[in-house]
């Protein structure tokens, strides 16, 4: 029973503790849908102690992707290990992260955070824990009544005046910080008014609550400035897009050890981390509808923007959709997996998933990866990549519905009600889109659509 699994009494009591001392007088409990959007509703603090003992129910069936109307009734259950007071929020509100159940308190299969909890409890249970640290690009812009234009001049790596959004940007600093982030870096990204914020890397679990954090409190501190933040992955043709490169480690819990990391070798890297990398390249086709989930991503996946295109690897090359990053410092920290494929759109928990699933089908099966490639991928001609062996992303999210519908392990990964309900979604997305513009795919890619405007910018 999911409520009975996370709120004992010492829990419920330590919530309600902190409810009086911060003098809170709503909550809002989130819980997240298949498309990775944030749901809540808010309870008044008299509510908190019933919501955690037993749960709140809510209708599912007005959720995209959650359950039919005939079946509508679920139940969501705060986690007290996310009770946060955060300070973009309206003085007097705390929030909580929610797990779904079903109305006799059994788990609901298509809850995307209490999939992610079991499958990082499945791997503790072999003695090993999945880091994830992801670095989420965005762009400040103006949107004037369907006009959408960026907010500043700057590119990479500028600094004020060229880049106006100092202001806005140390206000998201200091929320993030006061809500326990660790900072590692802050700059303008390529794209004029885009930017990234990192955070450091956590369990997946807890950078997966991050990440929804994050967007969050960049969005609604973006507002009180008078810009709009958004993560849809290509807001505007012919520059950079938006990506969410995520890092990944796992260690032995036992030692500490990174067994990523092998010393003896010439980069670093353990055979581990090699067949690890041979499960994401073999599934980096079905992972498409995943980690780029939009009609949108697929504009930013086109050569030349740093995006990947081509399914290789490489050491500290970013024209590959894994980059082994040769960073400085202790190996057994530093030593990761760069996965260059998802954009800030996706479902952090489903993605952390399907990447820890791919990747270990690769470790207990030994898969091989191709051979790495040092040169610039996109400046190889179709013999070299064919030597190579390289195989090609999908063009569009209807291909990769496809791709994802093919491959026989991912409904393994997802479980059944998961895998057929975002086919579902995604596939109705994509023939909204193509009945939109009346026109082929390669017609329409070269331009953001008022379509892509009313359906991502403040939702993705």
């Amino acid at each position: 029973m999911v409520s009975s699994e996370l709120n004992n009494g010492e829990a419920v009591k330590t919530i309600m503790d902190k409810v009086k001392r911060h003098d809170i007088k709503y909550v809002r409990l989130i819980v997240i849908d298949p498309n990775g959007a944030p749901r809540a509703m808010l309870i008044p603090e008299y509510q908190v102690r019933e919501s955690l003992e037993v749960g709140i129910a809510f209708d599912g069936s007005s959720i995209p992707g959650f359950a039919e109307v005939n079946r509508s009734d679920l139940n969501l259950h705060p986690d007290p290990t996310t009770f946060l007071v955060p300070m973009w929020e309206t003085p007097g509100i705390a929030l909580m992260f929610c797990y779904v159940s079903n109305p006799d308190g059994t788990t609901f299969a298509g809850d995307p955070r209490g999939l992610l909890k079991r499958t990082v409890d499945e791997l503790e249970k072999k003695g090993y824990g999945f880091n994830t640290g992801p670095e989420l690009e965005y762009m400040y812009v103006l949107d004037n009544e369907g006009e959408v234009a960026p907010f500043g001049k700057g590119g990479y790596f500028d600094a004020p005046p060229l880049d106006p959004t100092e202001d806005v940007k140390l206000e998201t600093l200091m929320c993030l910080e006061a809500a326990g982030f660790q900072i590692d870096r802050v700059h303008h990204e390529a794209a004029q008014g885009q930017q990234e914020i990192n955070f450091r890397y956590s369990d997946a679990l807890k950078t997966a609550d991050n990440f929804m954090l994050y967007k969050l409190a960049v969005k609604t501190i973006a507002k009180k400035h008078g810009t709009t933040a958004t993560f849809m992955p290509k807001p505007f043709w012919g520059v950079n897009g938006s990506g969410c490169h995520i890092h990944q480690s796992i260690i032995d819990l036992d030692t500490g050890k990174n067994i990523f990391s092998d010393p003896d070798t010439e980069h670093g890297l353990s055979e581990t981390a090699i067949h690890y990398i041979g499960g994401l390249l073999k599934h980096a086709a079905a992972m498409s509808m995943i980690v780029t989930p939009l009609v949108n991503s697929y504009k930013r996946l086109v050569p030349h923007y740093e995006a990947p295109v081509y399914v290789a690897w490489g050491y500290a090359n970013r024209s590959a959709i894994v980059r082994v990053p040769l960073a400085p410092g202790e190996k057994n920290t530093v030593t990761r997996l760069e996965y260059r494929h998802p954009d800030p759109s996706c479902n952090p928990y489903l993605a952390s998933v399907i990447l820890l699933k791919a990747g270990w089908e690769g470790v207990d099966k030994k898969i091989e990866p191709i051979q790495d490639i040092q040169e610039n991928i996109y400046e190889l001609s179709k013999t070299q990549l064919k030597d190579y062996g390289v195989t090609f992303l999908p063009e569009n999210l209807g291909e990769a519905v496809e791709f994802f519908e093919e491959d026989e392990s991912m409904k393994g990964m997802l479980g059944d009600f998961l895998f057929s309900n975002l086919i579902e979604l995604k596939q109705e997305e994509y023939e909204s889109y193509m009945d939109y513009t009346g026109i082929e795919w390669a017609a329409s890619r070269p331009q953001i659509t008022p379509w892509e405007y009313e359906r991502y910018l403040t939702r993705a």
